[in-house]
């Protein structure tokens, strides 16, 4: 997995999710610390980029799920994960390892896939 920065610990908002790894990732800050997480919330995979964090806890902006942010699980129901990725701090500095990028897909792919795993209730 290829490590990125992602700048100063310090200069990480403390209020909200932020994207990295154009887009693949979400990082979030906890005091001094730092953690990681897929940008894809467990509900309806909708982006957690832009979500807030208060009293330690990610909101999903879209449909408000809520996680725990050092450990990625959904309140409630902490057997329900984010997938998170590991970050290291050094010299004050964020770094995050992020697997490859798969290849792109397109949107008559991605349509697809959703149709095949769509759960119509009929039967």
């Amino acid at each position: 997995m290829p490590t990125i920065s992602a700048g100063a610990v310090e200069d990480l908002p403390a209020n909200r999710c932020v994207e990295i790894g154009d887009g693949r990732a979400v990082l979030v800050r906890v005091g001094d610390q730092a953690y990681a997480y897929r940008n894809e919330c467990l509900h309806q995979a909708s982006p957690l980029a832009g979500g807030l964090i208060k009293d330690g806890v990610i909101t999903c902006p879209l449909h408000f799920w809520r996680y725990e942010a050092d450990t990625g699980a959904k309140c409630g129901e902490p057997e329900l994960r984010l997938d998170s990725y590991p970050v290291r701090i050094e010299s004050g500095t964020v770094l995050v390892e992020l697997p490859e990028p798969g290849p792109s897909r397109s949107m008559r792919e991605m349509m697809l896939d959703h149709a095949r795993d769509w759960d119509r209730g009929d039967g």
